[in-house]
């Protein structure tokens, strides 16, 4: 699998020459002038670039996947288009999946069966425990709740959010799950927060064994889980590197993700592109590094005896605004992760 990997990646470094990085062309955005893009001017080439790409995704190498905000639907730059993303990313998951625009399911199935990325979007159980919480009117949005009302609501918002997989053709959907620590929970405690764990991933699994065409993935804490032998049927799993202030808190978060029952070398760690608050030198950086830029060299290594799996990048299109070159670190994270063979 490693040869055919090295391949691929040669075919695609070879293609890239001729190109100068199909990874780096951009719509140019003016009012008067439309340039050709490669593939007008070449499209023998291209069609052959895009062949390469796909043997490529289908290659063993590590995981490159994205999160992207699609909430907006009159676009006015190209970091609101998924056909900008840079075409060697593995995955996208979009925050907003349903509803979408004519333009984005065109744009969506464009990259899908064109470019070779999947598409898909996450199901989050904290996310459906703070809406019934806040519908609820509970003060403390992070309650764990007990009820059979909640169990209700779980099973019904599961069910509308796997419905949209269909309704979409997304190629997959990712777990999240953070959970808490049960050490110090009262008998009583543990046991109602494992039966909320077994009924959320109980429905995720059963849908996963009716729809075995589809990618899975998790991110969360691995560590609070109480069963963990589902793992093994997933693509990915990312640890959170989301508050990480430096390369140690990532080590930390990761060894703590890979821990006993987890699959080897099947983890990845995420973290946050920047803010674009100016003012904001806490959300996406290390210290007073960028996290995007820094995790690409601290993955491409060994980390506690096992090959990390991926990088995962939350708000992407905030990395398209340089003059340089648009995702320039997602880019870096690429390229550093699977370099080219030269």
């Amino acid at each position: 699998m490693k040869n055919k990997s090295k391949m691929v990646a040669a075919l695609l470094f070879a293609t890239n020459l001729a190109f100068v990085s199909c990874d780096d062309w951009t719509d140019v955005e003016s009012i008067d002038i439309k340039q050709p893009n490669i593939e007008e001017q070449n499209p023998e080439l291209y069609t052959k670039y895009l062949e390469n790409l796909r043997q490529y995704k289908e290659s063993e190498h590590k995981q490159v996947y994205a999160w992207f905000n699609n909430s907006e639907k009159s676009p006015f730059s190209l970091a609101h288009h998924l056909k900008s993303l840079p075409d060697s990313i593995d995955a996208v998951s979009l925050n907003y999946p349903d509803n979408l625009s004519d333009w984005e399911i065109k744009e969506i199935s464009d990259i899908q069966a064109r470019k070779g990325i999947k598409v898909i979007y996450d199901i989050d159980f904290d996310s459906i425990k703070i809406a019934y919480n806040r519908q609820q009117k509970v003060v403390v949005l992070e309650t764990e709740p007990v009820t059979k009302e909640f169990e209700d609501f779980l099973m019904d918002s599961l069910q509308t959010a796997l419905k949209l997989s269909q309704k979409y053709k997304y190629d997959g959907i990712c777990i999240g799950y953070t959970g808490k620590e049960s050490t110090h929970m009262t008998e009583t405690e543990k046991n109602e927060y494992i039966q909320n764990e077994i009924l959320f991933m109980g429905i995720i699994n059963d849908w996963q064994s009716r729809n075995s065409d589809k990618i899975m993935s998790f991110k969360g804490k691995t560590q609070n889980l109480y069963e963990k032998k589902f793992l093994k049927e997933y693509d990915i799993i990312f640890a959170l590197g989301t508050g990480a202030t430096n390369k140690d808190m990532l080590t930390y978060e990761y060894s703590l993700a890979t821990g006993e029952r987890v699959p080897e070398n099947c983890v990845g760690i995420i973290v946050s592109t920047p803010s674009l608050d100016s003012s904001d030198k806490i959300t996406g950086y290390l210290g007073s590094d960028l996290a995007i830029d820094k995790v690409a060299e601290w993955a491409a290594v060994p980390q506690g005896g096992q090959q990390v799996a991926g990088v995962g990048i939350y708000n992407i299109s905030n990395d398209y605004f340089y003059t340089d070159n648009d995702y320039k670190y997602t880019r870096k994270v690429i390229f550093t992760l699977n370099p080219s063979v030269k």
